[in-house]
């Protein structure tokens, strides 16, 4: 076939393969003719003069149109496809659209050259990353998606790598007080700050208005672990003095989590909830002005931690193989005699034995897969509770459930399914708020308690008198039981300040029809002083029971019966 007929065959293949996908715009280079071939489809989208333009004229006008800050780094990319570097682009800046906007763009293409070693042909697609997930449409940054696709790649190639996540705290002020469109403003502002100051880091704009540096490593390169500090301080001075919108200036703050790793084997979303870990830490320590990095604070070594996380991801995955549950009996204060059960998730592992929730379960709650395990529990929970209920009808089985399950928009769906399907009694079963759900919106958290309540099903208040300890809770949240942590009764025969935030704490459960449970008796002499004093409904703890495995629970009901 001679060069016509291949080039028009060409051509008729560039016009079918050049609209095949939305958001991929086709381009081909014909050196031999010194002509540029764009699709239809990228004239209309960068306002092009022609489909078809001379090679250097094309160059030219293509090059002027991207980002001045992100120029260089694209030349820099051509001029070592044509040094014979690289046998094509694979590049990713931003460029000028028709509308004079800027848009977020990647080229992949592949070079090729004829017998004597000149460029012959260059052909390939440029990918408005705004038309798919990649791009967050409000800063133009990578999304999450993108990162954790970097991520993955790192990790293919034998890269360490550092994550660097910073949030705003209480960005819904400005959005109140100033509206959404200033908000947006602000956002944009940050991501400039960022691609600006990235200092070789990639850029991914997150969920709400979380922000995230990633940054490669080389195997063995300790300058990782002196990474992300000096990025984070110098992230937060720049927008420390307000950031100028129009005649307005806002002031906000920032809080940061970061996590670093250079161990094969560990998948990119156990790193990024590590992060995220980390970051909810921030949070909560509202006097840290400094980065918080996961691997600086916690009771394993990192790298175990970080395994340990990944066995326990990948058991959640693998339907929850290694959890089982225990539980532990609740006794009423009248009769002393058994009316309900606690259940209490547990782990093994072959490699680490029994580990308890309290090693693993804040960070889990920070991972998408939590909410499958959360669903597990209920379901193993109400399938065990069935073989009591048979013997004692009035049974209560107590069920804890997570704030992640409670923000879900599926939670009730989710949770009408279980309970229909289990065949258990709405009135056989209580669920118990953790104490991280005081973290939910609280009219969103009243939602969700009313919601339960008219299914049938009690609600609980765990741990009151620590997280849960200020009374004006109980006014406002829809409760049917509250229970008081252990820590709250420790020693409360010597100490008359807690007796009189006891006897205060149950007067208002009583005014508002709550059942109280008192936690942690270890001791028949604890039981009969709260039992005597204390207007309470029944109990748990150590004195009664251990948290112990189903078969052994109904091998020992006899004695609380």
């Amino acid at each position: 076939m001679d060069n016509f007929l291949k080039v028009k065959y060409f051509d008729d293949l560039f016009d079918i393969f050049s609209s095949q996908k939305e958001g991929w715009y086709a381009f081909y280079a014909d050196y031999s003719h010194s002509l540029v071939h764009w699709s239809q489809e990228l004239v209309d989208f960068l306002g092009l003069p022609s489909r078809i333009m001379d090679e250097k004229e094309a160059l030219g006008l293509y090059v002027s149109l991207i980002h001045p800050d992100d120029y260089q780094s694209y030349m820099a990319a051509v001029k070592k496809m044509f040094d014979g570097e690289n046998d094509g682009l694979e590049i990713s800046y931003r460029i000028r659209t028709k509308k004079g906007e800027y848009a977020t763009v990647g080229t992949y293409s592949k070079f090729k050259r004829d017998e004597d070693g000149n460029p012959a042909f260059f052909a390939g697609s440029v990918i408005d990353y705004q038309r798919h997930d990649y791009v967050d449409p409000t800063t133009g940054l990578y999304t999450a998606k993108h990162m954790i696709e970097n991520m993955d790649m790192l990790s293919d190639e034998g890269k360490s790598y550092f994550l660097l996540l910073f949030n705003i705290r209480d960005f819904s002020s400005v959005n109140n007080k100033y509206g959404y469109i200033v908000g947006n403003r602000v956002l944009r502002y940050i991501s400039n700050v960022l691609m600006n100051c990235r200092n070789g880091a990639m850029v991914f704009k997150l969920e709400g208005t979380k922000f995230a540096l990633l940054k490669s490593f080389e195997p063995g390169d300790d300058s990782i672990e002196h990474y992300g500090v000096s990025e984070f301080n110098n992230i937060k001075n720049l927008i420390s003095n307000g950031i100028q919108i129009e005649n307005i200036k806002i002031y906000i703050d920032i809080y940061g989590g970061a996590v670093y790793t250079d161990e094969a084997g560990i998948s990119s979303h156990t790193i990024y909830t590590s992060a995220l870990f980390a970051l909810s830490k921030a949070y909560e320590d509202t006097n840290l002005d400094s980065l918080n990095i996961f691997n600086q604070s916690w009771l394993f070594d990192e790298r175990r931690k970080l395994s340990l996380y990944e066995a326990i991801r990948d058991s959640i995955k693998e339907h929850c193989k290694g959890f089982y549950l225990a539980y532990q009996p609740i006794i009423g204060k009248e009769s002393r005699k058994l009316v309900s059960m606690e259940a209490l998730l547990r782990w093994y592992g072959d490699d680490y034995g029994e580990v308890f929730p309290g090693a693993y379960i804040e960070w889990l709650e920070k991972d998408p897969v939590f909410y499958d395990l959360g669903t597990w529990i209920m379901r193993q929970a109400l399938e065990d509770a069935k073989k009591i209920i048979k013997i004692l009808p009035d049974f209560i089985v107590n069920i804890n459930i997570a704030y992640p399950q409670l923000g879900r928009d599926d939670f009730e769906s989710t949770l009408e399914k279980v309970v229909s399907e289990s065949g258990v009694a709405p009135k056989n079963i209580r669920l118990e708020l953790t104490e991280r759900c005081k973290l939910l919106d609280e009219k969103l958290l009243i939602r969700r308690m009313n919601f339960i309540q008219k299914l049938g099903i009690q609600t609980s208040l765990d741990d009151f008198g620590t997280g849960y300890s200020a009374i004006n809770l109980l006014f406002d949240l829809p409760t049917d039981q509250i229970k008081i942590d252990r820590a709250f009764i420790n020693n409360i025969e010597n100490e008359e300040p807690k007796r009189i935030m006891l006897k205060a704490i149950i007067d208002c459960a009583r005014i508002i029809g709550a059942h109280v449970c008192v936690e942690g008796i270890e001791t028949a002499e604890m039981a009969d002083y709260i039992c005597d004093n204390f207007n309470i409904t029944s109990l748990q703890g150590y004195y009664y029971s251990k948290p112990i495995a189903l078969d052994k629970f109904m091998e020992n009901m006899n004695k609380w019966m």
